[in-house]
């Protein structure tokens, strides 16, 4: 299984992202070669004020900056979540990978202390430059594959919402 792209969204952006009949969503996918699927209401936490957008394809996160109006050399953040399980990894000894990230991509990276409510995920903030970002994000999505491919990580870790909530998403487009 490739490991899906995981972020939170401002919940008053989606309505852009989705577009009118979800035409916007369906020409992302297209053109980005990339499945999208939004979250909705009661598939994750109700204390999280953002919605959670996964991904599978790299060449969304450029498009979903564009959506934002952040220009590709005007700094932004990006914040992508991450099973708990994970982040001693993506740190790794003494920060030692983290920081190999930031350096490599020039992107800020900041792991959440702690998980979200109602979920077993942790935000990473990403910030920088388009190319920056999409450079961090592909470095930790790497990381995180490596440990899939190790069986270190499971399909059920980027699907498991609320262990009490409803079932699955699907990782179509509407």
């Amino acid at each position: 299984m490739e490991v899906p792209y995981r972020c939170l969204v401002p919940a008053d952006s989606v309505s852009f992202i989705i577009g009118k009949g979800g035409a916007t969503i369906r020409q992302m996918s297209e053109t980005c070669g990339a499945t999208m699927s939004i979250l909705k209401d009661g598939e994750a936490p109700a204390t999280l004020a953002d919605k959670i957008v996964i991904i599978a394809g790299s060449e969304v996160v450029r498009k979903l900056r564009q959506m934002q109006g952040v220009t590709d050399m005007e700094p932004g953040v990006f914040v992508i979540i991450i099973p708990q399980i994970s982040v001693p990894v993506v740190i790794g000894t003494k920060g030692a990978q983290i920081k190999d990230i930031m350096e490599k991509s020039g992107a800020e990276i900041n792991v959440g202390r702690e998980a979200i409510i109602g979920m077993s995920d942790q935000p990473i903030s990403i910030n920088g430059t388009v190319e920056q970002v999409v450079s961090a994000v592909s470095g930790v999505n790497s990381v995180l594959q490596d440990m899939m491919d190790r069986g270190k990580l499971r399909e059920s870790d980027f699907r498991k919402i609320d262990p009490s909530g409803p079932s699955t998403p699907s990782f179509s487009t509407p």
